[in-house]
């Protein structure tokens, strides 16, 4: 007898294994590897006994032992409860040989029997339901054998089954000839290769274009020319085609009114996270024109059908200008808006259908644009849902809107009008004068200190006073925050000066019509220097004292700082520094006399304990009688 050996057998029972080949997850179509749940071998010399196909070779067809003939026959039970709808092209069973009787002759069948639940015996072997396909060549003496078995998975999943049975066995009228056995590979044993792929498909709920959602019916949006942008999401359940793989998109494109011009475009490389986006140029696109879209996925095995058609209409034409009237703000420049009455503008369409409504600025407008959301989308919002714009009453009608300006002087307003697809006309704008209303900002008690609380009073502007209901006032750019007022339409906020750097306060007063205010300011900042006083030689721009005549001066230490060791002076910057040590309290007082009439400046620096110098020196100036 012929033979090969193969690696040492594996001994035990082998679960049911489904693998990918090759080990990492490939685009389609797809392989997948069964072993058996269930392998054994019968003997006729043995029939009541089932022998377990572990690790051991398996005899197949006849065979002498002890001067006795067996004869005996392979089954072998597969699960293939994870295809049920998996696409299965092609199934293929495998054996290998380890030894042959005779290089010349060689017939083995695969029967389809009936599913079993425990190893046969060969008194009690399975009904056989179908043959299903042999293997007679010869050219290898000991070969792998492979038979098509694509019927028997593709009929049990059909029919909801889990497992197929198959016999593999030596024809009837061979199968008692010894010079037909051979013996099976126990290291191997069988394995049933799959061969699957899950159709793709488009999903229709993400299906966008200009990037609204795809209308089916009409009324159809209307998408500026200019931003056809068609995006469908595709969906394939087999994870190898998920992610980076060889999925393509077709896009097909076609005016209503001529389905012979249709045009298609192909996003290749798509992901299943994510939509695919074909742009389309804006000359494509004439006003007014309705055109129908649809997209379909390939997998580089199954193209699924085209989706339902979406449909929209093509705007190509900007609206025109509108007119714009105020009620009680002067637009001719002739005159100052009042204080605090909002201005009530009414805009008009001009009766132009195309007109669905208007947007305005105090300054200049923005781009308008779209945004990526989900899926990495286009999301092109409505355009009304944005600040400053309104709906007409109608297309092409007018709006009514109540506008408080930004700030004093004179001011631009400019508005347009937009249309159902987000179009604006060119802007008309106005020179406005506004008279200033901000808030007095003011401190309540004495001077503020560092890292103590400050009060600031909030009073309206006297035009308003009386119709002031509160104050939104902000603190160093911290969130706004509100503050009522009192019946005589002031306020009063405290809050703690503890930043080295000072405090920004801004405020606007808001009245019970609804205005608001022009903005307010109060600042405070902190010397990052000592504070130099002198009682014989003020600083205030005057003469004082004489030549020879002897001035005190007192140091006092930055307003942020919390201890003083010690000053340094000099006059007229004359170098070096003089030192002078500070007191328990933080200040130095030193004495000094004028050579002569004339201006001087006095330099001070602060020194720490640790010897750190102040970055900044305070120069005090004095003239000298």
């Amino acid at each position: 007898m012929s033979t090969r050996r193969s690696l040492l057998a594996l001994c035990g029972a082998v679960a049911v294994a489904i693998t990918a080949l090759p080990g990492t997850a490939t685009a389609a179509p797809h392989y997948s590897e069964l072993r058996p749940v269930l392998a054994s071998h019968t003997d006729s010399a043995a029939p009541h006994t089932a022998f377990a196909w572990t690790g051991q070779d398996a005899p197949l067809g006849a065979s002498k032992q002890d001067d006795r003939l067996h004869v005996s026959r392979v089954y072998l039970t597969f699960d293939v409860t994870g295809f049920a709808d998996a696409g299965i092209s092609a199934a293929t069973l495998h054996l290998r040989e380890t030894a042959v009787a005779d290089c010349a002759k060689r017939s083995i069948e695969v029967w389809e029997t009936k599913t079993v639940t425990a190893d046969p015996t060969w008194a009690n072997a399975p009904e056989r339901k179908r043959w299903v396909a042999d293997y007679t060549n010869t050219s290898l003496c000991v070969g792998h054998l492979s038979f098509d078995v694509v019927t028997v998975v593709r009929d049990a999943l059909s029919r909801g089954k889990s497992r197929i049975t198959l016999e593999v066995k030596v024809p009837r009228q061979f199968e008692r000839d010894v010079t037909y056995g051979r013996t099976l590979d126990g290291y191997y044993r069988a394995a049933l290769t799959l061969r699957h792929n899950r159709a793709p498909s488009i999903v229709d709920q993400h299906r966008y274009n200009g990037g609204l959602a795809c209308a089916t019916t009409a009324p159809y949006p209307r998408v500026n020319q200019h931003f056809v942008a068609l995006e469908a999401l595709p969906a394939d359940p087999d994870p190898g085609d998920q992610e980076g793989s060889g999925l393509t998109v077709d896009f097909a494109l076609w005016p209503q009114d001529d389905p012979a011009a249709r045009t298609e475009q192909r996003v290749q490389y798509a992901d299943t996270d994510r939509v695919a986006r074909v742009q389309y140029p804006a000359a494509l696109f004439a006003d007014g024109r309705a055109y129908s879209w649809q997209a379909r996925v390939a997998d580089g095995v199954d193209t699924s059908a085209w989706s339902g058609p979406c449909h929209f209409t093509a705007d190509a034409v900007n609206p025109p200008a509108p007119a714009v009237t105020s009620a009680n703000y002067p637009l001719d420049e002739s005159g100052w808006a009042p204080v605090g009455e909002p201005g009530v503008f009414t805009f008009d369409g001009g009766g132009d259908p195309d007109v669905a409504g208007f947007e305005w600025t105090w300054g200049q407008f923005s781009v308008p644009g779209c945004t990526y959301g989900e899926l990495n989308r286009l999301i092109c919002a409505d355009p009304f849902t944005g600040r400053n714009t309104v709906r007409a009453d109608r297309p092409g009608g007018t709006a009514t809107a109540n506008l408080t300006p930004p700030g004093s002087g004179p001011i631009r307003l400019a508005v347009r009008t937009v249309d159902a697809a987000g179009r604006r006309s060119e802007p008309v704008s106005f020179r406005i004068y506004v008279p200033g209303s901000s808030p007095a900002v003011s401190v309540v008690g004495g001077p503020p200190r560092f890292d103590q609380d400050v009060t600031l009073k909030f009073t309206p502007h006297a035009d308003v006073a009386a119709r002031t209901v509160d104050f939104t006032y902000q603190l160093d750019g911290q969130e706004q925050r509100v503050v009522q007022a009192g019946p005589d339409g002031t306020a009063t906020v405290t809050f703690r000066a503890d930043r080295e750097n000072g405090h920004r306060v801004t405020v606007r007063s808001r009245s019970d019509n609804g205005w608001t205010s022009d903005e307010g300011s109060w600042s405070l900042d902190f010397p990052k220097w000592p504070g130099v006083t002198s009682e014989v030689y003020p600083s205030d721009g005057e003469p004082h004292g004489g030549a020879g005549v002897a001035g005190t001066f007192t140091f006092t230490p930055p307003p942020t700082w919390s201890e003083v060791a010690a000053y340094r002076y000099s006059f007229d910057w004359t170098e070096p520094h003089t030192e002078v040590a500070a007191g328990p309290d933080g200040t130095a007082t030193i004495t000094w006399a004028p050579p002569a009439p004339g201006w001087y400046s006095l330099s001070v620096y602060a020194v720490r304990p640790d010897g750190t110098v102040s970055t900044y020196d305070a120069t005090y100036s004095f003239g000298v009688a």
